[in-house]
């Protein structure tokens, strides 16, 4: 396998970088990827070399023949540089970033592309897809997380997040929104007050469930088990995409039992979803 260094530029003026593998074995059959190209798209304060799902989906891709492009979003790490970073970043501007990449990808001749995201990651490819920016063959989104105002609010175990918003409110009616705050819910991070009222206020901007009416190209949704017990991000997911009735060609959720958002206990699993849900297309 190779790997190439590549970057692109966004229109306004941010450079992201990814890594781009290829399989060097001639014989490679791409049948099992039925696609010119797989972008794949890290969660919040991952990158494009990160360890985990991502790295694993990247390279049995690439090995079967199809390219895999590991992306960076302005997002990526923890902070980066004066506008980056998952504690600064603006999750809508996530569309000038993928579309971004979607250009680069073009300008090399593919046009049949899947774009696949884990955790936030998933809910940036669909939200970006929505909104028209990028126009994926299809979208697999493992492990997104729900982004809901009032299931956060009413959710037993959402305690610790009830206190970090209303501590982000007091900072934002104050006119302090752009201090950075720890928060431990969803999962623990530094933020801008503003950005934590902006992810995750009752305008339920990014919210999954909201936006997959608007995709038309066919999605498969992975969820993990354990997340949809443990976590107030996952808990109501499976039954509020079954909600939405969307035919069964746009939209299919499976819920892989045992499983925590990373795949940790068996990372093939999701993998072979993933390849019998693209055969069956």
């Amino acid at each position: 396998m190779t790997v190439e260094l590549v970057r692109t530029r966004t229109d306004d003026n941010v450079r992201l970088d990814g890594a781009l593998l290829r399989s060097s074995d001639a014989r490679a059959n791409s049948a099992a990827w039925p696609a010119d190209l797989v972008i794949l798209v890290h969660g919040t304060g991952n990158n494009f070399y990160s360890p985990g799902i991502l790295e694993h989906v990247a390279a049995a891709a690439a090995a079967a023949g199809t390219p895999a492009l590991r992306i960076n979003t302005r997002g990526h790490d923890g902070l980066a540089g004066e506008r980056g970073g998952a504690a600064l970043e603006h999750i809508d501007e996530c569309r000038l970033d993928l579309a971004a990449w979607w250009e680069w990808s073009r300008q090399l001749g593919w046009e049949r592309i899947v774009l696949v995201g884990h955790s936030m990651g998933a809910v940036k490819s669909i939200y970006a897809t929505a909104a028209g920016a990028v126009d994926p063959a299809a979208i697999i989104a493992i492990s997104p997380p729900r982004f809901c105002h009032r299931m956060y609010q009413q959710h037993p175990a959402a305690e610790a997040f009830r206190e970090d918003y209303a501590r982000a409110c007091d900072l934002v009616e104050a006119d302090r929104g752009d201090e950075l705050i720890s928060v431990r819910q969803p999962l623990p991070m530094w933020i801008r007050a503003g950005g934590y009222i902006e992810k995750y206020g009752p305008e339920d901007r990014f919210d999954l469930v909201r936006h997959l009416p608007r995709v038309t190209c066919p999605v498969l949704v992975l969820i993990g088990g354990d997340s949809v017990e443990r976590s107030p991000a996952f808990g109501s997911l499976p039954g509020d995409l079954a909600a939405l009735e969307l035919p069964a060609g746009r939209l299919r959720v499976e819920l892989i039992e045992g499983a925590d958002m990373h795949y940790t206990n068996d990372p093939d699993e999701p993998l072979r979803r993933v390849v019998e849900w693209l055969a069956s297309g």
